[in-house]
């Protein structure tokens, strides 16, 4: 057992029988410049379950608690995070946190210090199982280095921010999916040979769905002579064209027929009804 661990609340702990540990783990949806640590919460909350049986520390499955995809900036909408801080009123049912690092509990300065106060004022011990330490804040000392933490895990994540704006503004400008899916199209993955020989993706670009491109020419006529929203969707559904696919189909057709990350609309002047499509997509005027 860590020197760490042990003290007058070790003691006690073992006297009263095995302590009672929580698991948090968290990945964020910045996966740029991270280490493989974070990038799996089923290999930190496997790690973390080493960690308590080291120490004698039992984990039940209710107190693991996951947040997968979701930002370190991100307090409100944060199942796990929420529901771990729920479980701190009126009493909770753990005497012990484990994470892999700090920065599992969020990535913002002033909220993750007001998290971790809020754990600890519950009675609750935190522990780090890389760095195999108590995280405390009895002292002066043990403030500022909270402070200092704290700033490094909100600097890092805007870097990350900046590193993956750059990369999909990069995938833009050289014609590439940025993500997603618009209706008209179809992603096409484009791979070449990796160092192991194996296909490696390299990029995705769009292809013409010529069934859904049909349908996106009609609607840019109908637009064109004055027919509204409501009523070309109601004339898809009648057609069977329009399938429940969880969007709006009336809306995305015209404003969503994208190629190379540029949007396009059909626009009805006042002059006339002409169809204007910007030049960058030739293959969706030829449909319409």
């Amino acid at each position: 057992m860590s020197g760490r661990v042990g003290g007058s609340r070790g003691v006690l702990g073992l006297a009263l029988g095995p302590l009672l540990a929580a698991i948090y783990v968290r990945k964020s949806t910045d996966q740029v410049g991270v280490s493989d640590e974070q990038r799996s919460v089923t290999r930190q909350i496997e790690h973390a379950r080493q960690y308590a049986a080291q120490h004698g520390w039992l984990v039940g499955e209710e107190c693991i608690y996951v947040d997968d995809g979701i930002s370190g900036a991100e307090f409100v909408k944060r199942p796990g995070f929420l529901r771990l801080m729920n479980a701190l009123k009126p009493r909770p049912p753990f005497q012990v946190l484990i994470m892999s690092e700090e920065s599992r509990l969020g990535r913002e300065a002033i909220e993750t210090s007001y998290a971790l106060k809020q754990i600890l004022d519950a009675g609750v011990r935190v522990f780090y199982y890389l760095e195999d330490r108590e995280r405390t804040l009895d002292s002066a000392t043990d403030k500022v280095l909270l402070a200092v933490t704290s700033y490094a895990s909100e600097l890092e994540r805007e870097r990350a921010q900046q590193r993956t704006h750059d990369a999909l503004l990069r995938k833009a400008r050289a014609g590439h999916v940025t993500g997603g899916r618009v209706y008209g199209y179809d992603n096409v993955e484009v791979s070449a040979p990796g160092p192991d020989g194996r296909p490696k993706r390299q990029y995705v670009t769009r292809q013409i769905n010529p069934e859904q491109a049909a349908v996106v020419g009609r609607l840019f006529e109908r637009c064109a002579a004055g027919w509204g929203f409501t009523r070309m969707a109601k004339d898809l559904n009648a057609e069977r064209a329009a399938r429940t696919t969880g969007m709006c189909l009336r809306q995305q057709c015209l404003v969503q027929a994208a190629s190379l990350g540029q949007s396009a609309c059909a626009v009805r002047t006042r002059a006339s009804s002409e169809i204007r499509i910007p030049p960058s997509l030739p293959e969706l005027k030829a449909q319409a």
